[in-house]
């Protein structure tokens, strides 16, 4: 009874207490930041864009939009937890960009503060997944259409059928050896990526195992897009196989 307990409070706060603590930062794979790359290749590299980054978490996705801020983009972050849009705005602090970034506390499921037809970009990044009820979902993808301009774009990545935390960590220490070398590889491996899989990766997998969140095929995230309205364009599998990085657009 009471290790069911403890379960229950640690899922009631799982992402407060990791965006509080900053143990989310910290905890996070390679192979999650390499999805996020993959996703801002997708943009368009024009001049001003307005970026919606919907369920926004910490905004780890600042770090990758570098090239945007050049061009002079402006970035709207939204999530339900305060404790991540404060992260989010120290984060935009620390680089230079607050002027250009604004955040608000928002359900996806609700109508953001944004004037329809008025973002170019919108990327929703391992968020929606996490909205169970079929309904809440669609209105939040309905949301998102809204506020996109025709001939935007929309970006989503969403846990697969196949998500596999071994795989993660796999393909995470394999990213760290290229990019940094044997030896980070290896203590990314002994010291920090068995709390990563611990404290994270594994929870989410049996949340998406359980039915209490969605892990895709691609047809139904597809399908899902396109009963919004969206175009279904590109789609690719990232996140070492357990994920995928579908592109939706607006017609004009």
């Amino acid at each position: 009874m009471i290790g069911k307990i403890k379960f229950i409070l640690y899922e009631k706060n799982y992402w407060g207490t990791g965006f509080k603590s900053r143990l989310y930062d910290r905890l996070t794979p390679e192979s999650y930041f390499e999805s996020m790359r993959q996703t801002v290749s997708l943009l368009s590299g024009q001049r001003d864009l307005k970026i919606l980054d919907a369920g926004c978490g910490t905004g780890l996705l600042l770090i990758f939009l570098e090239d945007a801020f050049e061009k002079g983009c402006i970035y709207y972050g939204t999530d339900l937890l305060s404790a991540g849009l404060d992260r989010v705005k120290e984060r935009a602090r620390e680089l230079g960009i607050l002027d250009r970034v604004t955040c608000f506390q928002s359900d996806l499921s609700e109508s953001p503060p944004l004037k329809e037809n008025s973002i170019d970009i919108v990327i929703t990044h391992f968020s929606i997944y996490t909205i169970f009820v079929n309904d809440k979902r669609q209105e939040a993808l309905r949301n998102m259409y809204n506020v996109l301009r025709p001939g935007g774009l929309f970006i989503a990545s969403c846990p697969s059928k196949n998500y596999d935390a071994d795989q993660i960590i796999k393909e995470s220490c394999e990213l760290i050896r290229i990019k940094k070398g044997i030896w980070n590889a290896i203590l990314k491996r002994l010291f920090i990526y068995p709390l990563t899989k611990r404290l994270g990766l594994n929870f989410i997998q049996y949340q998406l195992e359980s039915g209490k969140w969605i892990a895709y095929t691609l047809e139904d995230l597809a399908g899902e897009l396109r009963q919004v309205g969206f175009e279904v364009g590109v789609s690719k599998s990232v996140y070492a196989g357990s994920a995928h990085l579908i592109c939706g657009h607006k017609p004009t």
